[in-house]
């Protein structure tokens, strides 16, 4: 039984969604390299199918467990990647990317013969942000597998919602099935939740015929007393939706055949993951990207908890449950009777290197850039948003962050006025992070970073010597410290003549964290300091100093502005310290008091164009500089991003086999790729809409009783859908 087959015909989306053909094939695209053989995966977005995503998005996330590779195995243990299936399909990414969040699933999937059903069982303790954390309880019975008569297989999905694993109390869930009709193919779907006094449901049924030359679809969305309905009719060319508050409203319940025309053939792509591949091999990159690891998180001596430890940091069952000098026993999937510990590091701020990347202010035309100063939050803005201009940088925007997301207000745009020498500091997502202008300049500098973590030959020689010409930290951090920007009562020190010089050691009681030398003070907040003391301060996302570089490099300045010339200084430090995880270090040392070294994702300089976009149009991003990055397994972040209602959605697209890097070392392949129908006015005469031959559900006929979760004390098995350890 081809069960993997079966998710992934399901996940077409009533069938509407086709794979979009490749441009000319290189020498990579030859038969059996990765590029060639890697699955790609579409599916067809509308907000009349919203509902159908839940059926793919628990496809994807059943996908990950692997199911078929343990019939009748015994319950394992998978960690998933929940927001690969349920995230926001936000994924601009950026250099304030953290450690994966893996779901830990217990799996049980069991099969009597042949000729029987496949069983799976899986129980999931805690998923979901903190806000709306849920236990789930899921079982399936797949009694038919994908063919070509019968494309979705036969099956039944039920999951069951409560508030902790051990609660008997069942406070929703769902249930997704085939229907069974002759000649006819489909499924209905019903699911509801409750979290206080807030119901919420959503519902479909959508059948065919076997062919699915044509079909028709109810679906439906409730939050509270809020909600929308949609009615589909469909065949090979074309698509007839009606949309309304609820199904009683639907135009074609009164007779009413109006509605949105949309085509089948054409599609606008949109890409969530790629893959990065060699550009003469063809052969996938893969990168050392952390191990997972056991650890006690009661202190009974039991290795009881899961935890993943990378390039990113650690991430744990529980947020900030290992301390610095814990013990971590990696997975032992291999049975050993000697599995290896490691020693936990943690240090109050990390140390950023930062390597200079030039764009000429020709090419900055068109990028926003976000720009914090004392006006923008006097006039009650986060940022201003900031564009250049013939003749200098402009304020254009006001940006605001709330409930609602990011709003934007127009403004007359404005010179930002710089004297000789001034810096004018500014972030942008689409250069990967912090950019700097020195007045005069005709470019601009943005950065590739790396975090130092101990690990390579970053102390070869010793401790590094720091030199720091501008935002210098006076050392340990007050909260009187924290309540201007610069100047007095900010972290910073007045500048004299001379560099202000820090060390950075591994070892001691400061290991790993910057040190002034003049005071021996650690640069990080004093323990006095406390989250509401950064959230109201001008610093309530930590504190970074400016540029520090090595005594080398601070020996060939003539004067100290030299530092902000890339032609002189082309690496420098940046140190940040704060209460978030993201403004901390985590790191492993092994038994021999060795830092252990993880892969930092691939940063690519990548300049889009029409050639090498999904389209043929790159429309304004034609000629645009992007700083990409690539973290293996699909992750793959720095295209911009916009908002449309809850969902972020990239601006562009790029074209399978586009070479992404000025080499042309590595090429990109989409991985899972999302298609909105184009619309296609007037050319629905032909459709009329009706109920679909399986009414919509109302509630579900079975539920998930599995019983008690199992105990599992192996390795997990698998993560993120690949196999650790095999039979």
């Amino acid at each position: 039984m081809k069960t993997n087959q079966n998710f992934k015909k399901l996940g077409l989306s009533l069938a509407i969604s086709a794979i979009c053909c490749s441009p000319a094939w290189a020498a990579f695209d030859d038969a059996g390299t990765d590029y060639r053989t890697d699955e790609q995966r579409s599916h067809v977005w509308n907000e009349a199918l919203e509902p159908l995503e839940l059926a793919n998005s628990i496809l994807c996330f059943t996908d990950q467990m692997r199911t078929t590779d343990f019939v009748n195995d015994g319950p394992y243990l998978v960690l998933a990647d929940e927001e690969r299936c349920f995230g926001s399909d936000d994924d601009s990414g950026g250099s304030g990317s953290s450690a994966p969040q893996y779901v830990e699933v217990i799996v049980d999937v069991t099969r009597e013969s042949d000729l029987s059903p496949l069983v799976i069982s899986a129980w999931m303790p805690e998923m979901g942000d903190d806000e709306h954390s849920q236990a789930i309880k899921f079982k399936a019975l797949i009694a038919e597998g994908a063919s070509e008569s019968n494309p979705f297989g036969t099956f039944i999905f039920n999951f069951d919602f409560f508030n902790n694993i051990e609660d008997s109390n069942r406070r929703g869930g769902g249930e997704l099935r085939t229907v069974d009709i002759e000649n006819h193919i489909g499924f209905t779907l019903f699911e509801s939740d409750q979290r206080g006094d807030h119901v919420s449901s959503q519902s479909a049924s959508a059948v065919m015929t076997n062919d699915r030359s044509e079909g028709y679809a109810l679906t439906a969305v409730q939050w509270g007393d809020f909600g929308h309905a949609s009615a589909l009719a469909f065949n090979d060319d074309h698509v007839l939706v009606q949309g309304a508050d609820n199904y009683d409203s639907l135009g074609f319940q009164n007779g009413d055949n109006e509605g949105q025309c949309l085509s089948r053939t054409e599609f606008n792509d949109t890409v969530h993951r790629y893959d990065l591949y060699d550009a003469e091999t063809g052969e996938r990159v893969e990168l050392n990207s952390g191990f997972s690891f056991r650890y006690d998180s009661d202190g009974n001596d039991v290795n009881d908890s899961h935890g993943h430890v990378g390039y990113w940091g650690i991430w744990t069952d529980d947020e900030n449950a290992l301390a610095d000098g814990d013990e971590i026993t990696k997975e032992n999937f291999n049975n050993n009777s000697n599995p290896e510990t490691f020693t936990v590091v943690r240090a109050p701020g990390k140390l950023i290197k930062k390597t200079v990347e030039r764009l000429s202010l020709d090419d900055a035309a068109g990028i926003d850039f976000q720009y914090w100063s004392h006006e923008a939050q006097e006039a009650g803005y986060n940022n201003f948003l900031v564009q250049y201009r013939e003749n200098g940088f402009y304020i254009v925007a006001g940006m605001s962050h709330g409930q609602d997301g990011e709003q934007i207000t127009e403004l007359t745009p404005t010179l930002i006025q710089l004297e000789s020498f001034d810096s004018l500091y500014m972030h942008s997502e689409q250069l990967g992070g912090e950019v700097r202008y020195q007045s005069g300049d005709t470019h601009l500098s943005f950065y590739q970073e790396q975090v130092i973590n101990g690990a390579g030959d970053v102390f070869a020689n010793g401790a590094l010597e720091l030199h720091c010409f501008e935002r210098c930290p006076i050392g340990t951090l007050e909260a009187s410290d924290l309540q201007n920007y610069d100047g007095v009562n900010s972290p910073y020190e007045a500048i004299g003549d001379d560099a202000i010089v820090y060390s950075f050691g591994e070892t001691g009681s400061n290991a790993l964290t910057l040190v002034r030398d003049s005071n021996s003070e650690p640069v990080v907040l004093a323990s006095s300091v406390s989250v509401s003391d950064m959230q109201s301060s001008s610093h309530q996302w930590g504190v970074a100093s400016g540029m520090l570089v090595d005594a080398a490099t601070a020996a060939t300045l003539q004067n100290h502005w030299d530092v902000y010339d890339p032609e002189v200084v082309s690496t420098f430090y940046i140190w940040e310290t704060g209460p978030n995880n993201w403004n901390q270090l985590s790191a492993v040392k092994d038994s021999d008091g060795n830092f252990i070294s993880f892969d930092k994702p691939i940063q690519i300089r990548y300049t889009h164009s029409d050639a090498k976009d999904r389209s043929g149009d790159a429309r304004d991003f034609d000629g645009q500089v992007f700083m990409l990055n690539y973290g293996g397994n699909g992750d793959f972040w720095g295209i911009p991003h916009q908002q449309e209602s809850e969902r972020h959605q990239p601006l562009f697209a790029i074209a399978d086999g586009a070479a992404v890097d000025s080499d042309n070392n590595f090429v990109v392949k989409a991985r899972e790729i999302e298609q909105q129908m184009a619309t296609a006015d007037g050319q629905c005469s032909s459709l009329t809409i009706q109920e679909p031959a399986a009414a919509v559900p109302t509630e579900t006929q079975n539920s998930a009783d599995i019983g008690t979760m199992p105990t599992i004390t192996d390795a997990a098995k698998v993560i993120a859908g690949e196999i650790q350890i095999s039979d």
